[in-house]
């Protein structure tokens, strides 16, 4: 049975929309992966897929093969050491 996951993902070196189209294709080609939307704007991707079959790493290695770099998932800063948590 498959195991969804939805991750964000990190792509640099987007400078056209269809350099993110570009990406899109080539995610969405993968038979492990359900959806991949690219922003060129913000340069993440939503990429939703069967987590058994594939990794975040396989991922960065198929934008890689793109010709794009792929810093990774982003977490989002509430879940980071840097947000600084406040409190008292």
């Amino acid at each position: 049975m498959a195991m969804m996951r939805q991750d964000v993902i990190e792509v640099d070196w987007l400078l056209f929309p269809e350099d993110a189209c570009a990406v899109e294709k080539r995610l969405r080609a993968h038979p492990a992966i359900q959806r991949a939307d690219v922003s060129p704007v913000s340069g993440l991707a939503v990429v939703v897929y069967d987590e058994t079959c594939l990794t975040v790493d396989d991922i960065q290695r198929i934008v890689a093969e793109c010709g794009y770099h792929c810093r990774g998932v982003v977490q989002p800063r509430y879940l980071t050491k840097e947000s600084g948590e406040q409190g008292g």
